[in-house]
């Protein structure tokens, strides 16, 4: 029980990191991140709101990680919005035909995919602690051995 609360700790101050340096990074760097918004594909009709709601809702995620009773709402929230993102990345390579690239990451010259990869592992990184704050998503009961003593002609 202890190691459960120990991995869904270190998986919530990654979360928690994570996205406290996102939002803070776009809060420090407004301009650059307004631009880009506002020239990004499929965004027009609200750039000016995602300016303000994207940076802002990445701090308040990023602090709801520290409120226990909060924790599994946000790792819902998290996997909501990652998944979002990712069908945005999609539609505007899709639909638009245009190229354009990531905004920020921890590294130089990103690539869509590469973001799309890190969104999609966090969105499991989520997932997991969920399933670990919650002893009745546990998935024993499922588990082969129930098979094995049932004979094979059983209906």
């Amino acid at each position: 029980m202890k190691t459960r609360k120990i991995i869904v700790e270190i998986i919530c101050l990654t979360l928690l990191l994570n996205f406290f340096y996102e939002g803070i990074y776009k809060i420090a760097y407004w301009s650059n991140y307004a631009f880009w918004v506002k020239h990004a594909p499929l965004l027009k009709p609200v750039w000016q709101i995602l300016t303000y709601v994207i940076p802002i809702g990445e701090i308040v995620l990023a602090l709801a990680f520290m409120v226990q009773k909060f924790r599994v709402k946000a790792l819902y929230i998290l996997i909501g919005v990652l998944m979002v993102f990712v069908l945005w990345v999609m539609s505007g390579y899709l639909f638009t035909h245009r190229l354009f690239w990531p905004y920020h990451a921890l590294w130089e010259k990103p690539t869509w995919m590469q973001k799309m990869l890190i969104s999609i592992g966090l969105c499991w990184l989520a997932f997991m602690a969920i399933v670990l704050l919650n002893p009745k998503l546990s998935f024993k009961r499922y588990s082969s051995n129930s098979l094995r003593n049932k004979p094979a002609n059983a209906q």
